[in-house]
């Protein structure tokens, strides 16, 4: 059996590390093919299609939870220029696929410098093979664009921690930008990159900073042009600042998911498994009860991994919370890093106008992940390293399992069953056929009290085979 021993060398990780990747990978390809398409996929495919077929660019992204859009057309483009290449309704999740790709690469890059060996494989374990990461990286939904943005901010913060750079300042603010035109929980970095530079974390380089900012706000240009011609695309209906703090709850809510993207403790239409559209009646009666005792009965006790990992990282520097000093070590860095980041996390959900889902904290997922591997990596170095080592692997066959289960029998990954997807459709178009969107898996279409996409037509074109 493969043990992380306590002197295992760097080439030895890179190789359980690459190994690891490509687990990871082909588990998100398999996800990717087998995506279905609900209603904020329509929605984001809607503003693809019309920018691809048609030239038509919309200027905002996909409705939001507190009324208005998404501001910016960064979405259109994220969608409508695969559409381009492929026009396939598959096509955008490429771009998903290879911002997962990308955001581990940038972060195992980065904290090549911090981890130890072993503290490496940690890593791919936890964050790469984490069932909250593989789910969201094989199908469209503009919150899966996130994991990238969140994995740029550490690695430039950490990279600017002792010097201030124009290109690193233009990378950071650049994309906290271009996450602003993604989803609103954007506002989880911007509150994480005040708090550490004014702690000392990182340095700025202001032409640097206002030249990315300047740079990826070109697409909210025809957004504030729309916006004053249309107000309600911008403005909010529910809700009110400081939710969080009156209420209490949404804090609390938020701490959990926190601690739960470390787990196996999953969320939503992750788990109503139902093998009987891939796998057939049979296998339904015994898969379905394994992965009903796999992600609700163990998922949530795997949740005290992080619970642990948090208190034993918040006594380790309960004393260097306050400016990080020149002199101290990129260890140092990264806990007062994680801590901080926490900390302005703890804001954010205190002052937001809604209660928080579960999507909303994709952009910390790796600092959610950071403190169990650091404790792990501690307790490796300990008379405990044999048992870290079993609970590593038996860790991560658990994830595979949750992720295959996911991959034939959630209802992004199956069409119909018990919970789908389908959604009856009030109007035929070109676009459902174009895509190959009702090919894949049918549903009811000119149902006078179906939903439709926000920016199609409300008097569609007709599909090809009917004209």
């Amino acid at each position: 059996m493969l043990t992380i021993r306590r002197g295992l060398t760097e080439s030895a990780a890179a190789r359980l590390v690459w190994t690891l990747f490509a687990i990871g990978l082909l588990l998100s390809v398999l996800l990717f093919f087998r995506q279905q398409v609900g209603g904020d996929q329509l929605n984001l495919l809607a503003r693809g299609w019309l920018l691809a077929a048609q030239g038509r660019f919309i200027p905002y992204g996909n409705p939001m939870s507190t009324g208005g859009a998404n501001p910016g057309g960064l979405t259109s483009l994220l969608v409508g220029l695969p559409l381009l290449l492929w026009r396939d309704y598959r096509a955008p999740g490429l771009v998903v696929l290879a911002f997962h790709v990308l955001a581990f690469l940038i972060l195992d890059r980065a904290l090549a410098r911090v981890l130890s060996a072993r503290e490496r494989v940690l890593f791919a374990v936890l964050y790469w093979l984490n069932p909250w990461r593989v789910y969201f990286s094989g199908f469209l939904w503009n919150p899966n664009f996130l994991f990238l943005f969140g994995a740029v901010h550490l690695a430039t913060a950490l990279a600017a921690r002792r010097r201030a750079s124009f290109w690193l300042s233009f990378l950071h603010f650049g994309s906290l930008m271009l996450a602003f035109q993604v989803h609103a929980s954007f506002l989880l970095l911007v509150v994480a990159s005040a708090l550490l530079f004014l702690r000392g974390y990182f340095k700025v380089s202001w032409p640097g900073a206002v030249s990315g900012a300047l740079v990826a706000n070109v697409t909210l240009v025809p957004w504030i042009v729309a916006t004053l011609r249309n107000p309600a695309i911008s403005a909010p209906e529910h809700g009110f600042p400081g939710r969080g703090l009156v209420l209490v709850y949404p804090v609390l809510r938020g701490v959990l998911y926190l601690l739960r993207y470390a787990s196996l403790s999953i969320a939503g239409k992750m788990g109503p498994f139902d093998f009987t559209m891939s796998l057939g009646v049979p296998a339904d009666r015994w898969l379905r009860p394994l992965l009903f005792f796999a992600a609700e009965v163990i998922g949530p006790l795997t949740v005290l991994l992080p619970l642990g990992a948090w208190i034993w990282l918040r006594r380790r520097v309960r004393r260097r919370m306050g400016r990080l000093p020149p002199e101290a070590s990129d260890r140092a860095w990264l806990y007062g890093y994680l801590l901080w980041t926490l900390l302005a996390a703890l804001i954010v959900l205190a002052l937001s106008p809604t209660t928080f889902m579960y999507w909303q904290g994709f952009l910390l997922v790796h600092a959610a992940v950071l403190p169990s591997v650091l404790w792990l990596g501690a307790l490796s170095r300990t008379r405990l390293a044999p048992w870290v080592s079993r609970f590593t692997w038996a860790y991560a066959a658990l994830e595979a399992l949750v992720v295959l289960g996911m991959a034939f029998a959630s209802p992004y990954y199956r069409c119909g069953g018990r919970e789908p997807l389908r959604l009856a459709l009030r109007y035929d178009h070109e676009m459902l056929h174009d895509l190959g969107i009702v090919e894949a898996c049918p549903m009811p279409l000119n149902d006078p009290g179906g939903w439709w996409p926000d920016v199609l037509p409300k008097a569609p074109n007709p599909p090809p085979d009917s004209r």
